[in-house]
């Protein structure tokens, strides 16, 4: 690629990018930075498609069978920033704390590129932005079921990483991104007074019985899988005077194994049944799963590496973690990756993790997720 092109790309999306941080929106209430996207693709030629859900916008480029979809998020987080930024949210309450509008610039950048290019893509290109992959509800869920994925042989993203120094890539092949199951259970007996216990049900009791049982049945499920449990709220009862008739317990399960945590599930309700039934009450429970398990395609991982090392970027192994990314829901559809871009520099100050007040990245890491996106496209046939 001609360095100035590149440059150019580069400088127009840093300006998109702090455009965008200076008016944050959260979730699916995204009208100010939907309009941005729109207006920009139309000023590249590029007709957005706005039938895939509120607030979300597609568009195809080039053709042939194959279509490579690329997705960028553009939601913020509810976070007050404190970081000493000259572009720094101007919306209280709201910053993007976890680099969305890093991810939503450089796609646009790579549009530019592949629309000034597009009699010599090898394939179809279908871009994606999509609202709240923070919220509790899915952007990527409602555009995949709204059947943003059609046509789209596979499908692969890009997200900022502290951890990683500014101008690195990094991927990680196989499991990589854990599934999230945000279980609640609520224990239910009868209210007595603490000194007629024989009158009461304690939910309590239930629920004390049920944590210590669970936790040991998950850990011995698991043998050797890697995992989350966490009962992150407990609480029960109001005084001290009262025998509690309901117990509630909102817990964190991460996994990367679907088949793991079906057992899981079957045994955590046989155990709470049990542990309710011998005190006389019942149990209650919401069980579902908010992001299913990210798998990175081995095969187009290795595609990816090899694009890379050809355009002489620094491609690195990272390591799999137990976050969850709504973009599985897209890969439910189809085979794809998510990549990361290298965003940290210690000497700028460019340390604070994401989700926090004080994140910030080193901008620079922009350019290899835009160089990343086009080596990657530009060779696939």
């Amino acid at each position: 690629m001609n360095e100035a092109v590149f440059t150019e790309l580069f400088d127009y999306a840093v300006k998109i990018r702090r455009t965008i941080h200076r008016h944050p929106e959260v979730g699916f209430d995204l009208p100010v930075t939907t309009a941005l996207v729109k207006r920009e693709l139309l000023a590249m030629g590029i007709t957005p498609d706005e039938r895939y859900g509120v607030c979300s916008l597609a568009a195809d480029l080039g053709q042939g069978e194959k279509c490579i979809a690329l997705r960028a998020d553009m939601d913020a987080l509810p976070v007050e920033e404190n970081a000493d930024v000259p572009f720094r949210s101007e919306i209280p309450g709201k910053m993007h704390a976890c680099g969305h509008d890093s991810h939503t610039a450089a796609l646009l950048a790579v549009a530019k590129y592949l629309k000034t290019h597009e009699e010599e893509l090898p394939c179809r290109v279908r871009l994606i932005f999509q609202p709240s992959e923070e919220g509790a509800v899915s952007g990527a869920k409602m555009m995949a079921d709204r059947g943003v994925m059609e046509g789209v042989t596979e499908v692969l993203c890009a997200h900022c990483e502290q951890e990683l120094e500014v101008g690195r890539i990094g991927i990680h092949a196989g499991d990589y991104q854990a599934a999230c199951i945000p279980a609640t259970i609520r224990f239910f007996g009868r209210s007595a007074h603490a000194a007629l216990p024989h009158k009461g049900i304690d939910a309590v009791a239930m629920a004390v019985e049920a944590y210590v049982r669970m936790k040991a049945k998950v850990a011995e499920l698991a043998e050797d899988r890697r995992y989350i449990w966490n009962v992150g709220h407990f609480s029960g009862g109001e005084v001290h005077n009262v025998i509690p008739d309901i117990c509630t317990m909102d817990i964190s399960f991460r996994f990367y194994d679907l088949e793991f945590a079906a057992r899981v599930e079957k045994e955590i309700k046989a155990i709470c049944e049990d542990a309710a039934k011998k005190l006389g009450g019942r149990v209650e429970f919401d069980w579902h799963m908010s992001a299913g398990p990210v798998y990175n395609d081995p095969a187009l991982c290795e595609g990816f590496i090899a694009a890379q090392k050809a355009a002489g970027t620094d491609v690195c192994e990272i390591p799999s973690r137990l976050s969850s990314e709504d973009f599985c829901w897209f890969l439910e559809k189809t085979p794809g990756f998510i990549f990361r871009f290298g965003t940290r520099n210690e000497e700028t100050g460019c340390t604070a993790a994401p989700h926090t007040s004080e994140f910030c990245m080193d901008e620079r890491g922009i350019r290899s997720a835009i160089r990343a996106f086009i080596a990657y496209v530009m060779q696939r046939r």
